[in-house]
């Protein structure tokens, strides 16, 4: 898909991202997995990674069994989606103003990224996650202030710091060629952030 595409299709689909989204992702965790609403099971491991999501991304359209790009909608209409959910979850979502919501407790575990939930903190990021859309400096400095936060608490090194699209390495169903999980783009500044957080004030 070009950039043009893309760009077309996000403009096309900003009505019930959300929504679109979470019924899809629904088909990536196997049922029975977990309950990840306002709370999660006990995890299976200690903490020792971060992971960086952002809330819109590729996934297979319903109706027509094509791809198609699912814009990032806004931080209310996921948390709404995303708690209502039987087994996906998330621990913190922040929006682009900077606004940081908490989830589910860190303690606990939320399916989020495959083989990686049950070690790892979720933090989605609202944002297209196309490379096109940018990340606002308010909601950049938000997720620095978290990740120093967790850092001191957890004890989370520069490389326990991952990208969801640097895990999961999975292909559409309906389109082999595309990647399933690109998130959070190439427009978030990776390594900036992680020189934020890491590197002496």
């Amino acid at each position: 898909m070009t950039v043009s595409t893309r760009s077309r299709a996000i403009r096309n689909m900003r009505r019930g991202s959300a929504a679109i989204w979470l019924a899809m992702a629904v088909l990536a965790v196997p049922a029975g997995d977990a309950e990840a609403r306002r709370n999660g099971n006990v995890r299976p491991q200690a903490i020792d990674m971060v992971v960086i999501h952002s809330t819109g991304g590729p996934t297979c359209d319903a109706m027509t069994g094509k791809p198609i790009w699912v814009a990032a909608g806004t931080l209310e209409e996921n948390l709404r989606q995303i708690e209502a959910h039987p087994q996906l979850g998330i621990h913190y979502m922040i929006d682009r103003d900077g606004t940081l919501r908490a989830s589910v407790p860190e303690d606990e575990l939320v399916h989020h990224v495959f083989h990686y939930s049950g070690r790892s903190i979720a933090v989605e990021l609202i944002n297209d996650g196309d490379g096109i859309d940018p990340f606002p400096e308010a909601q950049l400095t938000s997720l620095v202030k978290l990740l120093r936060d967790i850092k001191q608490r957890r004890g989370i090194t520069r490389d326990g710091v991952k990208r969801h699209s640097d895990l999961d390495h999975a292909r559409l169903s309906c389109d082999r060629t595309q990647r399933r999980k690109v998130d959070p783009g190439a427009a978030f500044p990776y390594v900036s952030i992680l020189d934020r957080v890491f590197q002496p004030r």
